[in-house]
């Protein structure tokens, strides 16, 4: 996983056609099972599949693309967040919504 930045946030989104971003905070626990989760799916790509974003520094774009809670999972098209995820369940659950949006990234 990469973790955005404030000095590389926007250009790695200004980079990048299509980007799956981990939102979370270092003290939720739940943010770190997630994070196991995606890392598993990482592990198994032998990839980097994921950006990771610390909500605690990004309040305005947290705002802005409405995220509600953390963790979450957006799916970042042409800059504009086009879905969110919140409920992470399983790792099957990832890897099939994964092979979801890289669907509508091949038919688009």
């Amino acid at each position: 996983m990469k973790e955005l930045t404030q000095d590389n946030m926007e250009q790695e989104i200004q980079n990048r056609q299509s980007m799956i971003v981990f939102v979370h905070t270092p003290f939720c626990a739940t943010c770190q099972l997630a994070e196991k989760m995606l890392r598993i799916l990482e592990e198994g790509e032998q990839q980097q599949l994921f950006y990771r974003m610390n909500a605690s520094f990004f309040p305005e774009f947290m705002h802005q693309h409405q995220v509600e809670s953390v963790p979450a999972l957006l799916w970042i098209r042409d800059g504009k967040v086009k879905e969110q995820v919140y409920a992470f369940e399983s790792v099957t659950n990832l890897f099939h919504l994964l092979e979801k949006w890289r669907k509508k990234q091949s038919i688009s």
